[in-house]
């Protein structure tokens, strides 16, 4: 017989033995217990550290969800968004400001004004993620991007947003422009009439108040602004208006007709 097939045969028989041997090695809850304290200790280690690990992971990952989504869930009250340089200089004092005026209704309620570099890609893209996934309420931004923004149809129409009363005495500073219709391929095949999509701030005493720097600032509001109350009161102080006239629930004749 070839001597590979018996060494073959040999191994296997051994391997075979060492698999009985070891199910006769089996440890009893009894013979545990009997075990001194040290050797007790180190077979708890080998056998059971892993799983108490990962037991315990998984407990704290779970306690961490429910807390934050369900014990102590915290809300966004209101977000800004500040686009390339429009962010004021003194930001979180104008946070400061927002915070007491909207009137956070638990400790765990925020507001919060972030700022983006849109020549930066990755910038560009967590802007329009946040933009698309209603994470932003209004934008500042400087009027060459309003132009090329609202074109996307990335701001809504203000008419649908604000009060009429807030529509009549913004009127002078309201901003239009035309909404780009696209094909398959992305070219641009129409555009829509002229509709308003920002507010000039170039003249707002709040804006220049803390610090904002750039020369043609322009204030919008996203396509679908999550806080919408609160966004108005933003708007009236932004522009200087009466902000009693942000909890007007009357929108404009003009809305109206179109629904």
């Amino acid at each position: 017989m070839d001597s590979k097939y018996i060494k073959f045969k040999k191994t296997a028989l051994d391997d075979d033995a060492m698999i009985y041997q070891r199910s006769k090695d089996t440890i009893t809850k009894e013979e545990i217990k009997n075990l001194p304290f040290r050797q007790r200790l180190g077979y708890y280690k080998d056998y059971y550290l892993k799983i108490t690990l990962v037991v315990i992971a998984a407990a704290v990952l779970i306690f961490s969800v429910l807390n934050t989504a369900v014990f102590n869930r915290s809300e966004c009250r209101l977000s800004l968004c500040f686009l390339d340089g429009a962010l004021p200089e003194r930001s979180e004092e104008m946070d400061s400001f927002f915070e007491e005026q909207i009137g956070l209704e638990s400790k765990n309620d925020f507001m919060r004004s972030d700022t983006y570099a849109l020549d930066n890609y990755q910038m560009d893209m967590a802007y329009r993620t946040r933009l698309f996934a209603g994470a932003i309420d209004l934008i500042v931004c400087p009027y060459d991007l309003f132009l090329e923004q609202s074109e996307q149809g990335l701001f809504c129409d203000l008419r649908e947003l604000l009060p009429e009363e807030m529509c009549l005495q913004l009127s002078d500073l309201l901003l239009e422009n035309k909404v780009a219709e696209t094909d398959d391929m992305g070219e641009t095949v129409s555009y829509s009439d002229p509709v308003p999509m920002g507010i000039d701030l170039s003249g707002s005493e709040f804006y220049l108040e803390y610090g904002g720097a750039i020369e043609d600032p322009v204030l919008c509001a996203a396509w679908n602004p999550s806080n919408r109350e609160n966004s108005l009161k933003a708007i009236a102080y932004f522009t200087g208006i009466d902000p009693a006239l942000a909890e007007t629930e009357n929108i404009s004749t003009e809305t109206e007709s179109r629904k």
